[in-house]
């Protein structure tokens, strides 16, 4: 049934899928209906049931006769008996069509499957390597990576992680690109009154400090390369670039920047040390610059949770407030865990120090973030990311604390070209002692979005 599959530098596998190699679908009612093997077409006819049809393709595909199997499932499909498990006959007939080395069209058959039936893993496996076949390398890795933490056999483990290590190896860069409409209710951060009371004095505020809302034109695009240097380090480079585009060019935003170092990789690690600078446009003017660098540590503490650690250090420069200027320090941890067949999660914490030239500009900020993903039926995938920050300016006595809950759905079987549409919602809800700087904002995002 199966055959080996070759890469340049990779040999394998013949035995991927033995342990899977019998059905995990067979829990079907009896239905009768005719039924001719191939080699039996001018002797007789056979009258079977849809569980023993499903069967005898089973083991016709298994041993590599992939004409009569595919003679008997599409004799099911049109004859479609009652009770015949209907996924088991297309997941067959995507197993066939892989056999063939006609991987697009197997690709569609379990993506369709998926999309009604995320929880099944024998699918989802399947899929990871029709896609590796392709050299679709980042939804293969993904598909490869959930079901690593779901009972899978040691030796299919082993199998799953040659072929991530071969992903690995061949891909040296990334690219994803996004466009979307972003209504958004409170453009500036502004507070809704006119009045607000600063250190129990009131203040009146201008049209042009209260709450703004707008609809920006937001696109984006980053570009990842890891040209390999040696057996366990590669350089490190990216670029990218976002920038939202609104009505009133009063709010436009720019963001530029650049990353590059060594990225080391061992058998339970992968760092990375980048050299970082970036630039920033606000209202079409320049806002800010920066210089500094970067480090990324991940490591997996077992077949479900992964381990990451980052910590960063930029000089920032601003082009019209220098008292702003001075250094930005980062640290930060996470964990990210396959929960359950359909359902990744993940917890954050990270703290921000600015040392800002000004006292009373001086600040720490503590985040705490957490996001849940799973994929449902009818193709969407729904995520929802809860944020809380908590900001102290010493000197002032100021504190700012923020909320923040985005509501994102993706439909994955919706794709034009590659790209496929997500569609989000963001609320956020600042809370400072100085009530200038309270507010709140809601916002929307409906766009497009593909990862190369």
């Amino acid at each position: 049934m199966w055959q080996a599959w070759v890469t340049p530098d990779h040999r394998f596998y013949r035995r991927f899928v033995n342990a899977f190699a019998t059905c995990a679908f067979c829990s079907m009612l009896p239905a009768t209906m005719p039924i001719a093997q191939a080699q039996d077409l001018e002797q007789q006819n056979m009258t079977v049931s849809g569980e023993q049809a499903l069967k005898i393709a089973a083991e016709l595909l298994q041993k590599g006769e992939l004409g009569e199997a595919d003679a008997i499932l599409q004799r099911l499909v049109t004859a479609n008996p009652d009770k015949v498990d209907r996924t088991q006959v297309h997941f067959l007939l995507g197993m066939i069509a892989a056999a063939e080395k006609d991987y697009p069209a197997a690709e569609k058959v379990l993506r369709r499957i998926l999309d009604q039936r995320p929880d099944l893993i024998r699918v989802r496996l399947e899929l990871a390597r029709v896609l590796f076949e392709q050299k679709k390398d980042i939804a293969a890795a993904y598909h490869f990576r959930y079901v690593l933490g779901n009972g899978l056999p040691d030796a299919t483990i082993k199998q799953v992680r040659k072929y991530l290590n071969a992903i690995e190896a061949r891909k040296n860069y990334k690219i994803s690109l996004s466009a979307s409409l972003m209504p958004n209710s409170n453009v500036n951060a502004g507070p809704k009154d006119d009045t607000v009371t600063v250190f129990g004095l009131p203040f009146q505020l201008d049209e042009e400090a209260q709450k703004r809302s707008g609809v920006g034109l937001s696109t984006s695009l980053n570009v990842a390369a890891f040209p390999k240097l040696s057996k366990n380090l590669r350089l490190e480079a990216r670029a990218g670039a976002r920038v939202v585009d609104y009505a009133n060019a009063d709010f436009d935003d720019a963001f530029f920047s650049v990353e590059l170092g060594p990225r080391i990789k061992t058998k339970k690690m992968t760092s990375s040390v980048l050299a970082t600078t970036s630039r920033r446009y606000y209202a079409g003017q320049g806002y800010s610059t920066s210089y500094g660098g970067r480090l990324v540590v991940t490591t997996p503490l077992s077949r479900r949770v992964r381990f990451s650690l980052r910590g960063s250090h930029a000089d920032v420069q601003y082009d019209t407030t220098p008292d702003r200027d001075g250094p930005v320090y980062s640290a930060g941890v996470a964990l990210t865990r396959i929960i359950d067949k359909r359902t990744l999660g993940g917890l954050g914490v990270q703290v921000t120090r600015e040392q800002t030239d000004a006292n009373q500009l001086k600040n720490t900020q503590y985040t705490m973030n957490a996001y849940l993903s799973r994929e449902l039926p009818m193709g969407i995938t729904g995520q929802i990311r809860p944020e809380f920050y908590f900001r102290n300016f010493e000197d002032s006595g100021r504190e700012d604390e923020t909320y923040g809950l985005t509501l994102q759905i993706t439909k994955r079987d919706w794709q034009y070209y590659g790209f496929a549409p997500v569609f989000s919602y963001s609320y956020l809800k600042n809370i400072s002692n100085n009530a200038f700087f309270s507010y709140d904002r809601h916002s929307a995002d409906v766009g497009l979005t593909r990862s190369f």
